[in-house]
């Protein structure tokens, strides 16, 4: 009977462990990384692109600072810094107008110089 009491318990400590954990919050900014799909152009470095459902992904590069990858040859954007507008808004902290980058809900739009180079994302989708 003791052996069965603790069998018990510990599947009941172990299910209570697990459900715990999956509630755990993992911070503020991680909301702003995934996956999105879209139109990327890129003109810079004597390099042209336009291509539909591209694959576009924004991701933790440090403590604070995001890098955005884009898969097509085009170069990473990198050091991005985010701002929670709201429960669902993202937007870059960069202070120039050559330099933004939203998230709003399941969207995602940049619009990023610098460099001689240009990022253009209009309304890519959350994957």
């Amino acid at each position: 009977m003791k052996l069965f009491k603790s069998l018990v318990l510990s599947v009941l400590f172990v299910i209570l462990f697990v459900a715990c954990k999956k509630n755990e919050n993992t911070g503020g900014a991680a909301d702003a990384s995934g996956s999105f799909i879209g139109r990327v152009k890129y003109q810079g470095n004597s390099i042209e692109v336009d291509r539909d459902n591209r694959l576009i992904r924004v991701l933790r590069d440090g403590t604070d600072t995001y890098k955005i990858e884009f898969f097509t040859g085009i170069p990473n954007i990198t050091g991005v810094r985010f701002d929670k507008t709201n429960d669902s808004t993202w937007t870059s902290t960069d202070t120039t107008e050559l330099k933004i980058v939203t998230i709003t809900g399941k969207l995602l739009a940049i619009n990023y110089q610098s460099n001689s180079q240009s990022w253009n994302v209009t309304d890519a989708v959350r994957k």
